[in-house]
């Protein structure tokens, strides 16, 4: 099967559109989507209903999207998310609510697992070291995991009796060939909002038959996110990261 895998949209509208017509391009089966559908960006409760449309989605809770259930998630975050958090809140209709309430914590299925941050702590722990992998080695089954929320895209390659070795995705486009005998952890990055100095979204393609995994970044009109930001009243901090990527 060929899935669509992607992750922290955070309220991006149009690069979540972008993905999306990627992701009909590609012909893929079914979407992985590792969490943080809400927070920081304008428009959730369109973003909510653009993922509520896709046929075999498969999503994971992520830590923004827990704030709007739990206020020991909630008081976690800087003032200026908590901002977009309150914000979404009154955004958000019953129905787009309920969705997201539902998002499990983590996924296993027969072709990857998936959480956003780590099995350790789905919400708080943000897995990005080769030791980090190592301890999560045993909480997942398989040859692939797919994680989020360090908005940058990765990949750790791990094979017995050796130390797990990190690539981070460069560029755009990329096509890594899954090996046998190896397991791996892969971020896709953020489609909403990046942070690795490159402002356009970021996500993949896992093909499972043929074990390889593509990494895309396309571009969306950054500007026009940013205008809404401002009649939102979001803070201006939110909106200037779009434009650099950081």
């Amino acid at each position: 099967m060929k899935y669509g895998v992607f992750s922290d949209v955070h309220s991006n509208y149009e690069a979540l559109s972008a993905a999306l017509k990627e992701f009909d391009k590609a012909g893929v089966d079914a979407y992985a989507f590792c969490g943080d559908l809400i927070g920081y960006g304008p428009e959730p409760e369109k973003c909510a209903r653009a993922l509520m449309k896709l046929k075999n989605f498969i999503p994971v809770m992520g830590n923004h999207d827990m704030s709007l259930f739990r206020d020991d998630f909630f008081n976690w975050f800087s003032d200026y998310a908590k901002d977009s958090i309150l914000f979404t809140s009154k955004q958000l209709t019953p129905p787009a609510r309920e969705f997201i309430k539902n998002f499990p914590p983590e996924y296993h299925g027969k072709d990857f697992a998936m959480v956003h941050g780590s099995f350790l702590d789905p919400y708080r722990d943000y897995l990005l070291s080769a030791e980090q992998f190592v301890l999560n080695l045993d909480k997942w089954q398989g040859g692939v995991c797919f994680v989020g929320p360090s908005h940058v895209p990765f990949i750790m390659s791990y094979k017995s009796n050796h130390m797990p070795q990190i690539d981070v995705f460069l560029g755009a486009d990329v096509t890594v060939k899954l090996l046998p005998g190896h397991r791996y952890i892969i971020n896709p990055g953020s489609v909403g909002q990046p942070r690795d100095t490159n402002v356009r979204a970021s996500f993949g393609v896992y093909d499972s038959a043929a074990h390889t995994f593509r990494l895309l970044r396309r571009p969306y009109d950054v500007e026009s996110v940013q205008k809404k930001m401002t009649r939102a009243g979001l803070p201006d901090i939110l909106s200037n990261r779009l434009k650099k990527g950081t």
